[in-house]
């Protein structure tokens, strides 16, 4: 339906950094408008962008996470939790808009879930955060709702029907929620853990990924813009899971580099963008706009050391440098996910990771409007697909404990913090890298406000 700190630790004493080069706006560069225009032509290279990067802070906040049957959750918590997200600095939120959680059908919503949503929605329009909205699920009459379909030209075929009800999808799930402003086509298109075969749940060759992605980013893309005029498309984040600057394309796990070439290649081509039911090749879109808006991308850096700036920098020039060689022309760039565990590195690397995480994105990627840290919370539980055996069983990502007081499980040794101590995590309280995004995002207040209710 449609809307009718770790308490008592400063990050002062738990790390010696300094403020002075944190900003809540990056500069703007002279020739870039305050909203992002440009007001001269650009030299198209990375150290210049048109990126609005008082937009910068971002976090990921997953509503299915909290509410879920036997959670304590209550919609009371919403407001809190969106406080918590001011005091923090946030300044946009990527939250999970599955269609099958929010949908029955490709083209009927679950209204009692819709609710909820539109609730948490409406308390982040009203907290001044933008909202973004994602969802890597797809209807395939009852196959995995994550994998996708071999791609299949012969007229008539599956594939093709599977895509013009991807378009239905998007259409009714866009149109359910018109609070978002910018909706992220799937995740992960160039990782085999979410393009993979529904069917026989095997791995596609890396062109292949490339030959679905781009038809989806075209078809989901049409079906927002139908739906919302006003949204914005945005591809679902690419990513390297062995880690930024790590990848074997040869076997099906592309680098981000190779993938957004063979899209743009794709686009190049004139065989994709159209309706293939019912246009022929000669209404093919050749223009990028029509499949994406905004470049994303998941640089997710697996070292247990603080984040090396200026590796990290060159990394993702270089991939933002295949966007200017195929677009002639600056387009904003999203980071919608990426993290830093407590688990093998402690909570002071993990904290030292985001400040140098911003610092290096706000002071030397221009292009890049906002980076969406994962996550608000910790997951305590054994059947999140994201934790296993090497985390203890538990996702420790996020920038506070988790808040379920039935999730119990026991903080990290900090001199080794691949082992458990004996000291039971606080539910709610936050974790260093909590303090450590508020002094880089200039936010201020408690952030002990939803622990303090446990």
């Amino acid at each position: 339906m449609k809307r009718k700190g770790i308490a008592g630790v400063s990050l002062a004493l738990a790390l010696a950094l300094p403020l002075t080069a944190f900003a809540a706006c990056a500069p703007q560069d002279p020739a870039t408008g305050g909203d992002g225009g440009t007001t001269e032509e650009l030299p198209l290279t990375p150290d210049y962008g048109i990126a609005d990067q008082q937009y910068l802070y971002g976090l990921c906040y997953l509503l299915e996470e909290r509410d879920y049957t036997g959670s304590p959750f209550t919609e009371d918590d919403i407001e809190t939790e969106v406080q918590l997200m001011q005091n923090l600095g946030v300044r946009t939120v990527r939250h999970w808009i599955h269609c099958t959680t929010y949908m029955l059908d490709k083209e009927t919503m679950n209204e009692e879930a819709c609710e909820t949503m539109h609730a948490v929605l409406a308390a982040c329009e009203d907290a001044g955060i933008v909202n973004i909205g994602m969802n890597h699920h797809n209807f395939n009459n009852g196959m995995s709702t994550v994998g996708k379909l071999r791609r299949n030209m012969v007229p008539g075929s599956d594939y093709i029907l599977w895509l013009e009800d991807y378009y239905t999808t998007w259409y009714h799930l866009v149109s359910e929620f018109p609070e978002v402003q910018y909706w992220e086509i799937d995740n992960e298109l160039n990782n085999p853990d979410f393009m993979f075969d529904a069917e026989t749940n095997g791995r596609f060759t890396s062109e292949e990924m490339a030959a679905i992605a781009t038809d989806m980013l075209w078809y989901a893309s049409r079906g927002i813009h139908d739906a919302n005029p006003d949204a914005v498309a945005v591809m679902g984040g690419l990513t390297e899971r062995f880690g930024l600057g790590n990848s074997d394309t040869e076997n099906g796990d592309p680098s981000m580099q190779w993938f957004l070439q063979a899209i743009y290649d794709n686009i190049a081509s004139g065989e994709y963008g159209r309706f293939y039911a019912t246009q022929g090749e000669e209404q093919s879109s050749l223009d990028p706009d029509d499949y994406f808006q905004v470049v994303n991308w998941h640089p997710y850096v697996w070292d247990l050391t603080p984040l090396d700036e200026d590796s990290f920098v060159e990394k993702n020039n270089a991939i933002y440098a295949v966007v200017l060689e195929n677009e002639g022309k600056h387009k904003k760039v999203f980071l919608s996910e990426i993290g830093f565990s407590d688990f093998g590195r402690g909570q002071t690397v993990a904290a030292q990771s985001v400040i140098n995480l911003y610092h290096a994105v706000s002071t030397r990627m221009p292009y890049v409007e906002t980076v969406n840290l994962f996550k608000m919370y910790d997951v305590a539980r054994d059947s999140w697909g994201g934790a296993g055996e090497q985390d203890n069983g538990y996702a420790r990502y996020g920038l506070f404990y988790d808040p379920d007081p039935s999730r119990v499980y026991y903080r990290l040794d900090e001199e080794n913090p691949t082992q458990t101590t004996d000291e039971l995590c606080v539910p709610a309280a936050p974790k260093l890298t909590a303090y450590a995004f508020q002094t880089a995002a200039g936010g201020s207040g408690s952030l002990t406000l939803l622990s303090e209710q446990q």
